[in-house]
């Protein structure tokens, strides 16, 4: 078998190696490799030089359809169906969104709910006056000793 470098391959066709490379992919050529060189077979090279016809190409995803329709038809079905696939998929994520937003919008109103019940209790009790923090309280023992020293304050005495 007889084999071609690159180099007198691109000689011969009087071609670049890339132009080399764009024929062989076009044509469907494979090169032979060896170590870091490539090669041509003698049955591609004469592939390549326009003698003999390259092989048959390998089938796409338009063949898979039988039957008379065109590439362009097959093509046309092939989107459409996959169109209605992702429109199926949008609402069946749009329905898992409205399942989660009706929970968010139910347990929002429970919040209300409990916060209106909550008032109400607060106002029936009066309990908000014992709900003092430690800042208001210190607050109304500053009012009730206003000019009280320091030991004063300490053992509770008052300064007149």
């Amino acid at each position: 078998m007889k084999k071609y470098s690159i180099d007198e391959v691109c000689e011969t066709l009087g071609i670049s190696r890339q132009g080399l490379n764009a024929r062989c992919r076009k044509l469907g050529v494979e090169k032979i490799k060896e170590g870091r060189r490539s090669y041509i077979t003698h049955k591609n090279f004469q592939i390549l030089k326009g003698g003999k016809t390259p092989p048959t190409p390998k089938k796409d995803d338009t063949e898979r359809f039988g039957g008379s329709q065109t590439g362009d038809e097959r093509l046309i079905t092939r989107l459409t169906d996959e169109n209605d696939y992702l429109r199926k998929k949008l609402d069946e994520e749009g329905e898992k969104v409205k399942g989660s937003l009706n929970v968010i919008f139910q347990q929002t109103e429970r919040i209300l709910k409990l916060e209106t019940e909550n008032n109400k209790m607060l106002i029936e009790h009066d309990w908000s006056d014992n709900m003092e923090n430690n800042i208001e309280t210190e607050w109304k023992q500053k009012q009730e000793f206003p000019n009280q020293t320091w030991w004063g304050k300490l053992f509770g005495k008052k300064v007149k």
